[in-house]
């Protein structure tokens, strides 16, 4: 059966860490943040060329798989329409890879990245000298509060959900600490959660180190 996998976490985690390990296996295409990029408030339609493009992927590769923080939201859509369509739950094998990153060191990184960057797509704001671009599209909005608590409350609320769909899902969503990929072991215990026979096991890839 092929494997379509998602991968997320809040941003600033590991995720393109996470893209660079899967891409070294067999028969597995894996990107980080392919296009389209998909918004925080659900959009079916962006979200079905998606999976239309994943699934042309499938026709080359057993396992294909994406990652981006984006990916939330869609946890119960994806699931769902697995569910419901036929050749969907009958040609694919579904896994969701969450990782996280510890909380301080995620906020810090988010605030360094967005001084540099000059944005703030964490809450509505009418100032002309910060840059905005379609990710400001791509994140809930903490409005009333510092940029440092808007992430915080983001990370917080994030890791929530995820805790409740590993819960609901145990099987199929799994939550991972990034510091999983710097190990053996742990880089082990992804490849196999993603059911991989022959995993190729590639350690202190974690790129993310600010």
């Amino acid at each position: 059966m092929k494997k379509l996998v998602f991968g997320l976490g809040s941003g600033r985690c590991g995720s393109a860490s996470l893209a660079y390990l899967l891409s070294h296996q067999e028969s597995t295409h894996a990107s980080h943040e392919l296009f389209p990029i998909l918004p925080w408030k659900v959009n079916t339609t962006i979200m079905t060329k998606k999976w239309t493009g994943m699934d042309h992927q499938s026709h080359l590769f057993d396992v294909v798989t994406d990652s981006g923080s984006y990916f939330l939201p869609y946890v119960p859509v994806i699931f769902n329409s697995w569910h419901q369509h036929e050749y969907a739950k009958n040609r694919y094998g579904l896994k969701f890879i969450c990782l996280k990153r510890d909380k301080e060191k995620t906020v810090q990184s988010y605030l360094n990245k967005f001084r540099k960057q000059n944005n703030n797509p964490l809450q509505n704001h009418n100032d002309p000298s910060i840059k905005t671009n379609e990710w400001d599209l791509c994140f809930p909005k903490y409005d009333g509060i510092s940029l440092e608590e808007a992430i915080s409350k983001y990370y917080d609320e994030y890791y929530s959900v995820c805790d409740f769909w590993e819960s609901k899902y145990s099987p199929n969503f799994r939550i991972f600490s990034t510091e999983t990929l710097n190990s053996k072991i742990g880089v082990e215990a992804i490849l196999n959660f993603v059911g991989y026979e022959n995993p190729n096991i590639v350690t202190g890839i974690q790129k993310r180190k600010h």
